[in-house]
């Protein structure tokens, strides 16, 4: 099964796969909630013992309450908006956010690897084409037989998607790092850490832009990858879906 069928309908999808995501999307829920538990009370005790500042300390710990939050946002679209994610997505995203909030910024791996933050990018890209892919679904669920029509449209708007959304993802950094002093736009020659020393160098002039830049590059990279897939396969996933409408016809068929 492609990454493009696992996105389709959510209800019709699962009922033909029998994968029973949400059961399984608790319980990945509930590992994921415990580990980060775990690792930030493990990582408050630590940076309180090395006596680090107050200001480090609740920076670190909110990287663990905001990712425990989102863990939520699943469930708080299916029962109060009706909108259902696909558990694929659900769990992908789950794991980017861990990997960026808890790993991250919580163990300080921005710090720790200056390549961390280039692999997250990178994987950004393949994931904001997958929510754009998703949101379509959402927006034309009444027409999803049109959905995947126009393969030049596709290719354009999940690259259009996810540069945009990396683009508001940069001033969001850009924002942040101006109000809290942090570094998340990683513009500091002597140090990739989101906290920022008060012996740290800034970078000066075109270098200053070269984290910013190639982020958006790397999330254009990723959106490529899936859009160049999805022109390739278009023929095929198409043909799937169909066959998909047609088992859903049979099973509905047959119930009744």
């Amino acid at each position: 099964m492609s990454m493009f069928e696992f996105l389709r309908h959510p209800k019709s999808q699962w009922k033909l796969y029998n994968l029973q995501p949400q059961g399984r999307l608790r319980n990945i829920n509930n590992i994921f909630s415990l580990l980060t538990l775990l690792l930030g009370i493990a990582n408050i005790i630590v940076l309180i013992v090395r006596g680090m500042s107050w200001t480090e300390v609740i920076f670190r710990g909110m990287q663990y309450v905001l990712f425990i939050l989102l863990l939520q946002a699943p469930s708080v679209l299916r029962l109060r908006y009706r909108i259902e994610v696909p558990a694929v997505l659900s769990v992908i995203v789950i794991v980017f956010a861990f990997t960026a909030l808890v790993l991250g910024d919580g163990l300080d791996f921005y710090g720790r690897f200056t390549w961390w933050d280039k692999l997250l990018h990178a994987m950004s890209g393949l994931l904001l084409s997958m929510v754009a892919l998703w949101l379509i679904h959402v927006i034309m669920a009444e027409n999803e037989k049109y959905i995947y029509f126009n393969k030049y449209f596709l290719f354009l708007f999940l690259i259009m998607f996810s540069l945009g959304m990396g683009a508001f993802w940069e001033i969001l950094e850009y924002s942040y790092d101006s109000i809290a002093g942090t570094n998340a736009q990683q513009f500091m020659a002597s140090t990739t850490s989101s906290i920022i020393l008060p012996e740290d160098i800034p970078l000066k002039g075109h270098e200053a832009l070269r984290d910013t830049m190639m982020d958006l590059i790397l999330d254009l990279v990723g959106a490529t990858l899936v859009a160049v897939y999805g022109m390739i396969n278009h023929t095929k996933i198409l043909n799937r879906y169909y066959q998909l409408v047609e088992q859903r016809k049979q099973q509905q068929e047959t119930t009744k």
